[in-house]
């Protein structure tokens, strides 16, 4: 039953956010365009505090943060977007996803960092993180298709996610030492990059991307 349960919230969130991110499309308001340190599309803020990192941990990310540096933008589609699905943002009941809460990191960006970003709460401690990511994959491209560019970037977004947390953790710890909730993400983060640089090369990329584009 438990399991039946968690693979209902994950299936349920997908669908929830794909909704959201299609309603979202044709939404307009003077204040979209703002600066967000946590949009996605300015992950090279949260890179720029990587010297504060060991340099086992730069091993875990600064590829990552190569690939993200390599996404091609414009090939991608740009709307507002919910900006933060984490596990505090989500409204369940009766074992299922109902609706995303908390609104305040909305911002205009690449659609697809919506999932990326909800993928990579997702797979922190789960013992299953890229089939976890890939069932919300699944239900979110029924309802709301994904492109193939979009496609090719979901891995390389939900893993920069973490890689921003860390980052920002990194930061926080200096700046604000006392404070537990800033370091709520940063090991659970840690093990989860640690498990995908485990993994053969490539494949989780290839997992993310097939219920998209199929087997290749």
């Amino acid at each position: 039953m438990l399991l039946r349960t968690r693979q209902n919230c994950l299936q349920t969130l997908g669908r929830v956010l794909a909704r959201i991110d299609r309603s979202l499309q044709t939404f307009t308001h003077p204040k979209m365009h703002r600066t967000l340190h946590w949009d996605l599309r300015r992950a090279d803020q949260a890179f720029g505090h990587a010297a504060l990192l060991s340099n086992e941990q730069r091993g875990l990310i600064d590829e990552y943060m190569r690939e993200w540096q390599r996404i091609r933008w414009p090939e991608l589609r740009h709307s507002v977007i919910h900006g933060d699905a984490n596990d505090y943002n989500v409204l369940v009941r009766g074992g299922e996803v109902v609706t995303l809460l908390d609104f305040g990191d909305i911002v205009h960006s690449a659609v697809v960092c919506d999932l990326a970003i909800a993928l990579a709460y997702v797979m922190l401690e789960k013992p299953d993180p890229i089939g976890s990511a890939r069932a919300v994959v699944t239900a979110y491209h029924r309802i709301f298709p994904l492109t193939r560019p979009e496609a090719d970037v979901i891995f390389p977004l939900a893993a920069s996610r973490l890689c921003m947390s860390v980052c920002y953790a990194a930061l926080n710890a200096r700046e604000k030492g006392e404070d537990e909730y800033q370091q709520v993400t940063a090991a659970p983060a840690w093990k989860l990059l640690a498990y995908l640089a485990s993994l053969p090369a490539g494949s989780a990329r290839a997992a993310l991307r097939e219920p998209v584009c199929g087997a290749l």
